[in-house]
């Protein structure tokens, strides 16, 4: 009975110290992979960012996502970038939340739904992402994947101004932001 727990024991402890091993190689990629980018290094960057990913980074499968979109180093693939961003999206990585929502409201490299699009965008805004507040509050305005609420879009703006992004004072009153979408 001893010798079964101490193996069991044993196998566990293996696993925890691989697991978290995985983890720092991740994190040890994703740091290579950001300098590399910066430097616009782009190859290094796609290998650093490969392997972070495919160590389960969601924020290396969202710089994955972007060079993808982008076609920066490598081919521009939209389907194989909106399926990095479900992965690191599904990880609660909240610019992948965004640019994922965008993807579904504009149709790029998935089947066009702005319905879950804005949920999506929704999602990122709550975690207080203020570019996806700025967007929500249009798409709100719109009337874009959701019911047109000009009052829910006045806010969402207003939040993502207290959050720092540099919304014009024109479009947080209802005349101004109602003048955008008129239909």
């Amino acid at each position: 009975m001893k010798i079964r727990f101490m193996q069991q024991a044993l196998i566990l402890t293996m696993i925890a110290l691989f697991s978290g091993g995985c983890v720092v190689m991740a994190q040890m990629a994703e740091r290579k992979g950001n300098k590399a980018y910066q430097r616009q290094d782009y190859a290094t960057a796609f290998e650093q960012y490969s392997e972070a990913a495919d160590n389960g980074s969601a924020t290396a499968q969202y710089h994955l996502a972007v060079m993808y979109a982008e076609g920066q180093g490598i081919q521009e693939d939209m389907t194989k970038a909106a399926a990095l961003l479900q992965q690191a999206s599904a990880q609660g990585q909240e610019d992948a939340q965004l640019m994922l929502g965008l993807f579904y409201v504009y149709g790029d490299g998935v089947q066009q739904d702005p319905a879950k699009g804005a949920e999506w965008i929704k999602t990122s805004a709550e975690k207080g992402n203020d570019v996806a507040m700025y967007y929500l509050g249009n798409l709100y305005a719109a009337g874009l994947g959701v019911t047109k609420d000009i009052p829910t879009a006045l806010y969402w703006m207003g939040q993502a101004k207290d959050s720092g992004f540099p919304v014009k004072d024109d479009h947080l009153t209802e005349a101004g932001l109602a003048s955008l979408y008129e239909s």
